[in-house]
């Protein structure tokens, strides 16, 4: 596995003395030069054309054949370029509407990341779409986390409600229609091709006014810097995702579990937090060899495969997870389901 420099937290109110190093997986060191031009929208439009609005894609019924053709191989370069990227749906089954801050994270093979999913030659393939290159030797600041390059970053459009100066909406999906849910105008039920990254994160890095209006967590100052005491919250209680009204603004309390409006990677399927695997906020690509139907961690996704999100609102007790996903591998074969507690088929 690749392991990325990450900065950790402490728990609310406590002191961080310097940056830590994540179990499994590196955050980036080093004072960035980045961070204040993450305020506004550093990160281009994606230029694909999201999914198609036929209807819900198969994603199977079986686990993973763990056939030569599923495993992969170890160098990215000689990938196919169907197994270059993953299909994302996303769609929201509450009576709310969803302001979601969606990043993808993808590390370029090299000496830094000598596991990262990307090929050098592939930089292009994910410029194009709307990843923002973090270059070798330097570092960016987001939200709580600080990423080392050579790495690429996709920022969901922003992290903005709506279109600028329009009326659809960009990050957000709309409320459910009864008992019909209502999909991403990007991550349609056909599913949005993207270059395969890393990570798969849900993040509010408060760089908007939107962001920042919305945002409960408290996150590290500078996460880059490599010295000094920083005050934040913990990873799993980092802002994932708001129930909010037409105009944005809050439903519910911002008190954390029953009744909140925000909620944080502990009730993200899929993500170390959640299933308990790690304090990891976020959900992982499998390395290459491993074997979907035997091998498949709790958060683990898989290059060539599907990620199908659901946004739902059903607090309960125990609780439950309010964003639930299902995976699918290169052949189709489901390896996670969603969260049977949720409702969600």
């Amino acid at each position: 596995m690749f392991t990325p420099r990450l900065s950790r937290r402490s728990a609310r109110g406590w002191l961080l003395a310097g940056i830590l190093t994540a179990a499994g997986l590196a955050v980036g060191c080093g004072l960035s030069s980045f961070p204040s031009s993450l305020f506004g929208s550093p990160f281009p439009a994606p230029q694909g054309t999201g999914g198609t609005t036929t209807g819900p894609g198969s994603t199977g019924t079986t686990p993973g054949s763990g056939t030569t053709s599923n495993l992969g191989t170890a160098d990215p370069c000689d990938e196919t370029q169907a197994r270059k990227f993953i299909r994302i749906s996303m769609r929201n089954a509450s009576p709310d509407h969803i302001h979601y801050f969606f990043v993808l994270v993808a590390f370029v093979n090299s000496a830094t990341y000598p596991n990262g999913s990307v090929c050098p030659d592939d930089i292009s393939l994910y410029t194009t779409f709307g990843y923002s290159l973090v270059p070798a030797g330097s570092s960016r600041a987001f939200g709580n986390f600080c990423f080392q390059g050579p790495a690429l970053l996709y920022f969901h459009r922003a992290g903005q409600f709506r279109t600028a100066g329009g009326s659809a909406l960009a990050s957000a999906i709309g409320p459910a229609q009864g008992t019909a849910p209502t999909y991403d105008a990007f991550f349609t039920s056909g599913g949005a091709q993207v270059p395969v990254p890393d990570l798969i994160l849900f993040h509010n890095p408060g760089t908007t006014a939107e962001g920042r209006a919305l945002k409960v967590a408290l996150s590290l100052i500078n996460p880059c810097a490599t010295g000094g005491t920083q005050i934040a919250d913990p990873d799993c209680e980092q802002d994932s995702f708001y129930y909010v009204d037409e105009n944005d603004q809050r439903a519910g309390s911002t008190v954390i579990g029953t009744g909140a409006y925000v909620r944080v990677p502990s009730e993200v399927q899929g993500t170390g937090c959640q299933c308990g695997l790690s304090n990891n906020p976020w959900a992982r690509l499998a390395p290459p060899g491993t074997n979907p139907r035997t091998q498949a961690q709790c958060d683990y996704f898989f290059r060539g495969g599907r990620v199908d999100f659901a946004f739902i609102r059903r607090d309960t007790e125990p609780p439950i997870p309010q964003l639930v996903w299902r995976v699918s591998d290169a052949s189709g074969s489901r390896v996670h389901d969603f969260d049977p507690r949720s409702g969600v088929r």
